[in-house]
Formats: C-alpha cells, structure tokens, sequence
C-alpha cells in the first residue's frame, strides 16, 4: 500500500485547521447578532401591540365623541324648531326664551344665520345646521380622535413588520451558527467547504438585511 508522505499529512491537518478559527468567528458573531435579533423582534413586537392599543383607544374616543355630538345636535335641532314655532305663533316671549337657551355652538351658528336675513332674503341658508355655520367641536374632536387612531394603526403595521423582519434575521443566524457548528464534524473537506461557505452566505446575507432595519433601545 502506497504511505503518503509526511509533507501530504501536514499540508491536509493545515487545511483543516484553517476552519477552526472561521468557525469559531462565525460562532460568535452568530451568537451575538442572534442575541440582539431576539432582543429587537420583542421590543418591535411589544412597540406593535401597544401603538395597537392606542390606535384601539382613539378610536372608541371617536366614536364616544361623534355619539356625544349626534345627541347634542338633535337638542340643537330640537330647541331650534320649538324657537321657529313660536316666532311663527308671533310669540316672541317663548321664542326668546327657546333661544336663550341654545348651546354656545347652536348660539353662534344661529346668530350667524340671523346675520344672513333668512326671512327676507331667499339664497339664504335654510337653516342654521349647514356646515359652514354649524361647527360641533365634538364633531372635530371626533375626527382629531380618528385620524389619530389611523397613524397608530399603521405605525403598529410598520412596528409588527419590523419585529416580524428580525425574526426572520434571527432563523438566519441560527442557520449560520448550525452550519458553523457542524461544518468542522465532517471528514470530507468538500463537504466542510460546503456547510461552512452556506454558513457564512446566510452570516452575511442576515447582516446586511439587519444594517437596513431600524433599532428600538
């Protein structure tokens, strides 16, 4: 049987010693970088739920408020008629007391609607409600309260997709340190090329989607 030579023995133990320090850095970023992944898919994930609940919040705000102003309106409406029929009766007595008793808003809207001669003059407004005049600041509050709860929404998407991107990093780096890991068990230097190259592929392709991704401390 043919011996191999002792500079054939030493050149192949070279070779295979050259994976043991790549491994063991690989190992270690891996580790590391698995670590923060971890740590940032939580934090992104915790940063999703709670903008959720706030979106939730704002938008039961919104709702309360439009209720609140649609309640609020039918006094106004009410108040307005009953003021209407008794200055049509030429009651000026129930008329004023009716009036004296509208809302600051009606009270404005109605007073603005006045200024326009709505008896006399026809191209008038037909009545005090229409939406240049009438301006219920629960009406606005309500929609203050819903675009609010449309930004927390789609920042709570924009946070979940984050979290959502680091654990994906994360399956990555634990490839990369499987791959690191068990390059070095195999015999076959090929087969050591092979998993420690597809290692290292998934190391990088990892760091480079995580330099793009924002950070949460």
């Amino acid at each position: 049987m043919k011996q191999q030579g002792p500079d054939k023995s030493i050149a192949a133990i070279a070779r295979h010693a050259a994976f043991e320090p790549i491994a063991l850095v690989l190992l270690s970023l891996a580790t590391v970088g698995t670590a923060w992944c971890s740590y940032q898919a939580a934090t992104w994930s915790g940063r999703s739920q709670r903008l959720m609940n706030m979106s939730a919040a704002s938008s039961r705000r919104a709702a309360t408020d439009q209720l609140q102003a649609h309640q609020m309106a039918l006094v106004d409406v009410l108040l307005f008629s009953e003021h209407i029929n008794a200055r049509a009766a030429t009651n000026e007595t129930l008329a004023r007391f009716y009036s004296d008793r509208f809302r600051g808003e009606a009270k404005t809207a109605f007073e603005a609607w006045m200024a326009t001669r709505p008896f006399e003059n026809p191209s008038a407004p037909p009545h005090p409600f229409v939406t240049n005049l009438y301006q219920p600041r629960l009406l606005a509050d309500a929609a203050l309260a819903e675009g609010e709860s449309q930004q927390r929404w789609k920042q709570a998407g924009e946070a979940g997709r984050t979290g959502r991107s680091y654990v994906l990093i994360t399956v990555l780096l634990t490839s990369a340190l499987f791959c690191g890991g068990t390059a070095s068990k195999f015999d076959a230097l090929w087969i050591r090329r092979a998993v420690l190259g597809l290692g290292l592929g998934a190391f990088v392709f990892a760091i480079i989607r995580l330099l793009s991704l924002p950070v949460q401390l």
